[in-house]
């Protein structure tokens, strides 16, 4: 007998932080449509403190029926102030919308991302991700230019609009993760999911600092002119994702044949069974009856839950928030609102690096990395809101700015937490999984403007101590599920089944080759085979019989020619 083995070829490499990179640029690109997405969805929030009249808003005529201890903290916050008309200056907007008018309006979109995010993960990644992405961005772009006419029409008119933007934005995750499925290696994933995911943050920054300040000039009428830009820089996004995105690596017109082979040696132990040149990313039967008994995946679901109910609260209603207890001024109002994304943005892009590099030298395993962040976000943003309930008010504002900094900090751990793991859990179904995922998220998104509008009638201090004790309850169990369940490792029914000869005794898909060790996503080597050679004919070392190959004649192939099947 003789020890038959095949020498990998030369890995190669290509940095993600290089002129280069186009995985970067793929990265950038998602981000900045997720950044319009975002933008022209919680600018709203923004928007409507200068939309709304302030008297039809606050309802002065109800505050008298509140208790005396409110009163009189009241008049303790307006000693701070120099007049009342100070404090009002730029709040006195003209439209007549209540409280539960408002609430219904920013809850809007996620009722109607209900309708399609349970599914355009399958259609993204059956299809492609590229031309289900580029829809969902537009459908937010016209909705975000028609919004002044709208909203000056009528209640309803804006209202079903919103809904219709909500269909558009329930294309947009799930899309993204089937195309960072595709294109980003699993060593690098929590490096470019914090890049994308940024998209959110640079929204709550930029888009929230630009929409106060335009709130207050007279520029295209004010606060319209928020909706115009926002729907111009969409537009503008969506002629370089036509140019520069592509739904695979050996599509794209402008990478180097080393990134591709770089990019199919590092995610072939994924997509074994995604046939070359398909757009479909895998051709495996989706397996929903593992899906439904998996137990890291109700991990994720939970911890999306709470990612979005907390980030859908402070996108929407922070705002409010801070005009309402803290008693600050419109020219302040969007400094303080856009500090927890700003730290966000930052700590984020931070936690991606130095989770993969943990992973990468072996200090941290992938599951051990997410249950850590995943803890370290749940319980830190947990304990800022305990801190905003229960020690904030208008004369302890720089507890309370604080406080929301360091939220944003505890925050976004999660990208390396539970979204990380939902890339990794089942690479082959990402966008599917994705779909289900943000369904509960979306659920999450609801559910924030739903208590707000229950609780929030007057905009007093209790109301909003009772909803950030709420939010923080969410954090605390969500923590606690993730530590026992969550999980970043390939799951078994994920693996593509291994192909054998017709002629093998054992059946494709059969669970006789469970204990055959996982293809790794870089190991290119295949395992030392013991081959007994017996006449003309060969047995391997499981008792399979197969005659050797006939010699094949060579031809030469660019390196966008290897397949996944190549490094498995």
């Amino acid at each position: 007998m003789s020890p038959l083995s095949v020498p990998p070829p030369p890995k190669t490499k290509v940095p993600i932080f290089a002129l280069k990179s186009t995985r970067l640029r793929i990265a950038l690109l998602l981000m900045l449509g997720l950044f319009c997405a975002t933008s022209m969805r919680v600018n709203l929030g923004m928007a409507v403190v200068c939309m709304v009249n302030q008297t039809a808003f606050e309802r002065p005529s109800e505050f008298s029926n509140l208790t005396n201890e409110y009163t009189e903290n009241h008049q303790k916050c307006m000693k701070s102030h120099t007049s009342l008309e100070s404090l009002a200056e730029g709040y006195d907007g003209t439209l007549l919308w209540s409280p539960k008018q408002i609430a219904l309006l920013l809850s809007a979109t996620f009722y109607g991302s209900l309708l399609t995010i349970w599914w355009s993960g399958y259609l993204a990644d059956t299809f492609g991700p590229k031309m289900v992405l580029l829809t969902g961005v537009l459908d937010c772009v016209v909705v975000a230019l028609l919004t002044p006419m709208l909203a000056t029409t009528s209640f309803y008119a804006i209202f079903i609009a919103r809904l219709i933007m909500g269909l558009g934005e329930g294309f947009v995750f799930p899309s993204m993760s089937s195309m960072a499925a595709r294109w980003f290696p699993p060593s690098e994933r929590s490096t470019f999911a914090a890049i994308y995911t940024s998209g959110n943050q640079v929204a709550g920054v930029l888009g929230i600092l630009i929409s106060s300040y335009l709130c207050g000039t007279d520029f295209l009428g004010g606060w319209p002119s928020i909706f115009y830009l926002f729907g111009f820089l969409g537009c503008c996004w969506t002629v370089a994702w036509l140019i520069f995105a592509s739904n695979l690596p050996e599509r794209n017109s402008f990478i180097t044949e080393e990134e591709i082979l770089y990019i199919k040696q590092q995610t072939a132990g994924q997509n074994t069974n995604q046939k070359e040149g398909s757009r479909k990313l895998s051709t495996i039967p989706i397996p929903w009856k593992f899906i439904a008994a998996s137990t890291p995946f109700y991990a994720n679901l939970i911890a999306q839950f709470s990612f979005n109910f907390s980030a859908s609260l402070l996108q929407s209603f922070l705002p409010t928030y801070i005009k309402q207890v803290l008693k600050v001024e419109l020219g302040k109002n969007g400094i303080y609102t856009m500090l927890p994304f700003l730290t966000q943005l930052i700590s984020k892009n931070i936690y991606g690096i130095l989770s993969d590099s943990l992973k990468r030298h072996g200090v941290l395993s992938n599951t051990a990395a997410v249950k850590i962040f995943q803890f370290v976000g749940n319980v830190g943003a947990g304990l800022c809101f305990l801190v905003l309930g229960l020690f904030v008010d208008c004369t302890t504002i720089p507890l309370a700015i604080t406080a929301l900094a360091f939220y944003g900090i505890f925050f976004s751990a999660g990208i390396c937490g539970f979204y990380t793991s939902q890339l990794s859990i089942a690479p082959a179904f990402t966008g599917t999984m994705i779909s289900i995922s943000m369904l509960s998220g979306t659920f999450g998104n609801a559910a924030s403007p739903g208590v707000v509008g229950i609780i929030n009638k007057y905009g007093s201090e209790k109301e909003w101590t009772f909803i950030w004790l709420i939010t923080a309850g969410v954090n605390f169990v969500a923590a606690a599920v993730y530590v026992v369940f969550g999980s970043a490792d390939i799951q078994e029914w994920a693996l593509p089944p291994r192909e054998f000869p017709p002629d093998s005794p054992i059946k494709t898909g059969s669970k006789q080759f469970e204990s055959f060790p996982i293809p790794q996503p870089i190991a290119i080597a295949f395992d030392n085979v013991e081959i007994e050679i017996v006449g003309e004919e060969k047995k391997d070392e499981i008792g399979r019989e197969f005659k050797p190959a006939p010699p094949m004649r060579q031809r030469s192939r660019k390196i966008s020619d290897v397949s996944a099947q190549d490094f498995s």
